[in-house]
């Protein structure tokens, strides 16, 4: 039985509805990372990935426009997704905040050079950098992307400055020629700052680095308004009782400043979360302990203890090892090593997002220096079912705290044909006498 988007009539929906029963109705709030993005392009890259995702499981999906208004501080849309034996209706809300970032982004490359690297000497100076390489030494190198490409910069920009200055003191008095040099190696720094700076993430780079600084000195009013208006959309849909889940999404950076509304939502009502309502939180291609391992990071810290304590909330956070831009097999509350397998006196519980299981070996060689690619392939539909799917977590029949509480994921619960299947039993032990 193949309910695809493309073959799924009006008709066949509301009889598939109808055997299924009243379906499972989720809220999702995304918080997207450090990305400019506009939503229009959010909501058709999210449409095309939600047909890939009901293709490869036999599920239907009508995917709507775009519902929201510039009054409201996300974009939204609605889906209604169809299996054999189930039905689930989803909000989908992207928190906005790609106007912050648009605005970091449209500063001149001078001021972006000076304040990104302030933010990166701020880290180095705070001990953060030290703590990646304990942490995840791929996370190391990568904090120290924007110095090596830029050195390269430095060093291409001095040698033409020289070659200039050098030509131009044949025909020049030496005071000429070396303005001309400086000139000439000035310009070609920033040019190559420029482009392909931009091309290779080295802007998004500083520009991010200078956020995250920012936020840890509390220096960053715009952007703390907006967590707490995130925080208050989330009361008001906790206590609607309009949804039997909400879904909490944070993607890289955005898994950090999520803890931020979470612990904004919880300093104006404590047991917001002890209600009818479920509420998960799933993290995922995570920084978290990027401001964390900062000396200065006590308010993320503080944060994250502070939600992983809460009994009434369920949050597991998946790691890829192919991702170096994520804290691989790395707790972001204890800070410390962990196993997948290993119980941790707390949550998050950790799982693994197997890249490998998840596209063809064909995608994942295309994609293997691609490494922005591989970060965002956490939000995109898998080739291959896997105990990682994004889009089953948000419009599959589970609910989280269920498909997240084993490692395999939604694998043993879904037949060929899409249809739900019963849970099966866990294996007990074997007495050896």
């Amino acid at each position: 039985m193949n309910l695809a988007p493309t073959i799924v009539t009006e008709e066949s929906q509301e009889e598939n509805r109808t055997a299924a029963g009243p379906a499972w109705r989720r809220l999702v709030m995304f918080f997207p990372g450090h990305d400019p993005t506009d939503m229009d392009y959010h909501h058709a890259r999210f449409a095309y990935q939600a047909k890939l995702f009901g293709d490869l499981w036999s599920v239907g999906t009508k995917v709507t426009g775009r519902l929201d208004d510039d009054r409201q501080p996300y974009a939204r849309w609605e889906v209604d997704s169809l299996g054999a034996n189930w039905a689930t209706h989803t909000d989908y809300r992207l928190l906005r905040w790609e106007d912050i970032v648009v605005e970091l982004d449209e500063r001149p490359d001078p001021v972006r050079l000076w304040q990104g690297f302030g933010g990166l000497w701020d880290f180095l100076r705070g001990g953060a950098a030290r703590g990646y390489f304990r942490a995840s030494p791929r996370y190391g190198l990568f904090f120290f992307f924007p110095y090596v490409i830029v050195g390269l910069f430095a060093v291409a920009g001095g040698l033409a400055g020289w070659g200039a200055g050098w030509a131009a003191g044949h025909i020049l008095p030496s005071v000429l020629a070396w303005a001309l040099g400086l000139a000439v190696g000035v310009g070609v720094f920033f040019g190559l700052f420029h482009r392909p700076g931009r091309d290779w993430r080295l802007h998004q780079a500083l520009d991010d680095w200078d956020l995250a600084r920012d936020y840890l000195h509390d220096d960053t009013p715009e952007l703390d308004a907006r967590l707490d208006r995130f925080a208050e959309v989330l009361l008001e849909e906790a206590r609607s009782g309009a949804h039997d889940e909400i879904l909490l999404v944070g993607h890289s950076l955005g898994a950090t400043l999520i803890l931020g509304v979470l612990d904004r939502a919880l300093d104006r009502d404590p047991a917001f979360a002890a209600g009818r309502t479920r509420i998960g939180l799933l993290t995922c291609g995570a920084t978290i302990p990027k401001l964390a391992l900062h000396a200065r990071g006590a308010k993320v810290r503080r944060q994250a203890e502070r939600i992983s304590a809460l009994p009434e909330l369920r949050w597991a956070e998946y790691q890829a090892r192919h991702d170096s831009i994520n804290f691989y097999k790395f707790h972001p509350v204890t800070l410390q090593p962990t196993a997948f397998e290993a119980p941790e006196p707390r949550e998050p519980q950790l799982r693994n997002a197997n890249l490998k299981e998840m596209l063809s070996p064909e995608k994942l060689h295309r994609l293997r220096w691609k490494a922005m690619r591989l970060h965002y392939q956490f939000l995109l539909a898998n080739e291959r079912r896997a105990p990682y799917d994004y889009f089953m977590f948000i419009l599959g029949p589970l609910p989280f705290a269920e498909i997240t509480s084993r490692p395999e994921g939604p694998m043993v619960r879904f037949a060929p044909d899409g249809s739900l299947v019963p849970e099966p039993p866990v294996e007990q032990p074997t007495d050896a006498s």
